[in-house]
């Protein structure tokens, strides 16, 4: 009887296996969502993507007096158009983000350049980082404005580094300074204008 059963409401029954086999189909979906996806991964679509996001790299070694503060692209080939890192020291230590004005002395101002690096001696640090990729009118910005401190905690051996966030999207942290260098996403925001 279950022979019969496509044909006795008049016809055979044709499914999609006859026409397609599941794995074609399968394969096919697949090459779909992959086509969509790829620009949004690699920033082809709004600049904005996994190739182009900008990181800074914190490091510090153990006893060290200087932190070392590197930007550069998740992508090591991710030239950026312009990549400014700003340091400010001489601020109270409260824990928090300084409530002060800063006083941004040091820059590091670089033009179509793959990353920046500076070192600072003073402690506590702030630094203000911005990273523009601009590839064919595609444009994405990136920054973050963060306070840094190496110090020891009352009733602690272990030298630690706390990071503050003045940027939405950063969320501040602490670790040892013996598990550094540490990398800090930066904040996507937004398209910089046009270049």
């Amino acid at each position: 009887m279950s022979e019969l059963a496509p044909i006795a409401r008049g016809g055979r029954r044709r499914r999609i296996e006859d026409f397609a086999p599941l794995p074609f189909v399968g394969v096919s979906l697949l090459l779909v969502v992959l086509i969509i996806a790829t620009p949004v991964l690699t920033g082809q679509s709004n600049g904005g993507g996994i190739l182009t996001q900008a990181e800074l790299i914190v490091d510090a070694l153990p006893g060290n007096l200087s932190t070392h503060y590197y930007v550069r692209g998740l992508s090591t080939t991710a030239r950026y158009s312009e990549i400014n890192l700003g340091l400010a020291s001489g601020f109270n230590w409260t824990g928090g983000f300084p409530a002060g004005a800063l006083n941004w002395t040091d820059w590091q101002n670089a033009s179509s350049v793959l990353a920046v690096d500076q070192a600072a001696p003073e402690d506590p640090v702030a630094v203000n980082v911005t990273a523009l990729y601009s590839v064919n009118g595609v444009n994405a910005l990136y920054a973050g404005v963060l306070a840094f401190y190496v110090g020891t905690p009352a009733g602690s051996t272990t030298e630690m580094l706390t990071v503050v966030s003045d940027t939405a999207g950063i969320s501040g942290f602490s670790t040892p300074v013996s598990d550094l260098p540490v990398p800090i996403l930066l904040a996507y925001v937004g398209t910089g204008g046009t270049r």
